[in-house]
């Protein structure tokens, strides 16, 4: 019995510019190339540019998320 192989293109996500990026999450680009070199936003370097990965900005934003804690009923 012979097994075929299936080859198959690997399906890459495609990246945002800084200002593409900047534009979705309501930024400044010199906001978010801040936060990138802080290590503060997921973020890649590709030679002198940024690039960000739009399902990683989503989890990072949803991770920054807080949600207000419902407060005791006061009985007077």
């Amino acid at each position: 019995m012979q097994q075929t192989l299936l080859l198959t293109t690997p399906q890459f996500e495609p990246v945002l510019s800084l200002k593409q990026a900047a534009e979705a999450l309501k930024l400044h680009p010199d906001t978010l190339k801040k936060m990138a070199r802080r290590g503060e936003v997921p973020a890649m370097k590709v030679g002198k540019y940024w690039r960000f990965r739009l399902s990683e900005l989503d989890c990072w934003i949803r991770s920054k998320v807080v949600s207000p804690q419902p407060q005791p009923r006061r009985v007077n």
